[in-house]
């Protein structure tokens, strides 16, 4: 009888123990995905590295898209969506764009699907960024209320990591597989105080230079012309060029925002290695835009992109980010653009900066971090994904120079992106690949 009693005492602890235990949680960097594609990523360096192409990235640390009309989209657009694996590990997303939901949720299928073992559910909420940022920024605060993942966006980054004090959940061991790949200078920004890394990036966003080859070639501008401008005063002395012609009216050779901080941060790249120039930096970059205002070549706007639909600028310097904004609302612009570097003060100057982005954090109220990080840094940056998802899908510059590389995907004819300017983005990318400094926003 005691027997018996005791029996069905440990029989009951253990069915009260079973119903209330989670299904095991992936350690950061170890669940059956993240092994797979760290294998499969060191063979991609390892044979990289055989070819002779050198470790450089790695040892110096250093649309197709979405369619709102498809049933898939229509369902991301609402306010929150549950998708994935009921009998998988819960986790809640943050983000402020819709499209972003869609794409998670494909890449949720493709993990609950080759890792079976670690699924996953989530909960998708989408909201306001004015409203996301303070609803993360309190929840850290108080240490209650955070989701597991939040999309930020680049310039909220400081804000959201100052300080750290354990309200992010370091990426370091779930984004390894990936970095030999994807280009220092948009991961390190990431980097926080204490050294680790704190968010996935989703595009590289960098500076670079937009020309208008149709108004110019009207003033007798060549493309040759356009490519031999390296410096600012190059650039200046183009605008001249282009003010002098005749027929003008309403044009400028550029307009600009000067309180667009790409400016601050472009200058302090091209001084990125010279302390004492850095100090000067913004003060130099801001005399040059006002002279190029007071001789006429360029003109003061609060609205940008209104002046380049609207057919009134030659040329302006902006994220390869708003390549975007030609694709989804200047459809008349097509074969017009031209993309090059940015000019320089002096030859040899870094000529760019990492500027728009979407990065993602894992919060440190997160039940299963680990598994949250396996899952973002795979969604994010993995090469396949990126390759056959992100830069289809979302149309996002990807920071995975394996792929800048990739003629089939870099001139890839069936991308609208690939065929809207009058070169392939990825060529500019290629070209500037070691010129693109680390500047945090």
């Amino acid at each position: 009888m005691v027997y018996r009693r005791i029996c069905a005492v440990i029989l009951i602890l253990m069915a009260i123990s079973l119903a209330g235990c989670e299904r095991p949680k992936s350690p950061m960097g170890t669940s059956k995905v993240a092994r797979s594609v760290r294998a499969r990523m060191a063979e991609r360096a390892k044979g990289d590295k055989a070819a002779g192409e050198g470790d450089g990235a790695l040892s110096a640390g250093l649309s197709g898209r979405i369619s709102a009309a498809t049933a898939e989209a229509d369902a991301a657009s609402e306010d929150t969506v549950v998708d994935g694996d009921p009998k998988g590990t819960h986790m809640e997303l943050w983000t402020y764009n819709p499209a972003h939901v869609t794409y998670y949720r494909k890449l949720l299928g493709k993990w609950n699907t080759e890792d079976p073992d670690y699924t996953i559910e989530i909960t998708f909420r989408v909201m306001p960024y004015d409203e996301l940022l303070a609803s993360l920024t309190k929840a850290l605060n108080e240490g209650q209320g955070a989701p597991d993942i939040c999309d930020i966006d680049a310039y909220s980054f400081p804000e959201v990591s100052k300080g750290l004090s354990g309200t992010l959940y370091p990426l370091d061991a779930s984004a390894a597989p990936y970095l030999y790949f994807m280009h220092p200078s948009r991961m390190d920004v990431y980097i926080g105080s204490d050294g680790k890394r704190y968010a996935v990036p989703f595009r590289m966003g960098a500076a670079v230079q937009y020309w208008n080859m149709e108004l110019l070639e009207a003033a007798g501008i060549t493309q040759k012309e356009v490519d031999a401008v390296k410096t600012w005063e190059d650039f200046r002395a183009l605008g001249e060029k282009f003010k002098a012609a005749p027929g003008q009216g309403t044009k400028s050779f550029t307009v600009l925002d000067p309180e667009d901080p790409m400016w601050t941060m472009l200058a302090l790249a091209e001084y990125s290695e010279d302390t004492e120039k850095a100090g000067s930096a913004a003060s130099e970059m801001t005399k040059a835009y006002q002279g190029w205002i007071d001789a006429g070549i360029a003109r003061s706007v609060t609205d940008v992109e209104a002046e380049i639909a609207a057919g009134n600028a030659a040329s302006f310097t902006g994220s390869l980010a708003f390549m975007d904004n030609f694709v989804q609302d200047m459809h008349d612009q097509y074969g017009k653009w031209y993309i090059t570097r940015c000019p320089v003060f002096t030859n040899g100057q870094p000529c760019s900066v990492c500027l728009d982005d979407s990065p993602t954090v894992i919060t440190a109220q997160s039940k299963a971090p680990g598994l949250a990080a396996d899952y973002i840094c795979y969604a994010k940056m993995y090469t396949d994904n990126m390759k056959s998802i992100l830069w289809p899908d979302l149309s996002y510059d990807v920071c995975n120079t394996e792929l800048w590389e990739d003629k089939a995907f870099a001139h890839d004819a069936t991308n609208e992106y690939n065929t809207f300017f009058r070169n392939c983005p990825y060529d500019v990318l290629k070209e500037i690949n070691d010129r693109i400094a680390m500047i945090r926003p």
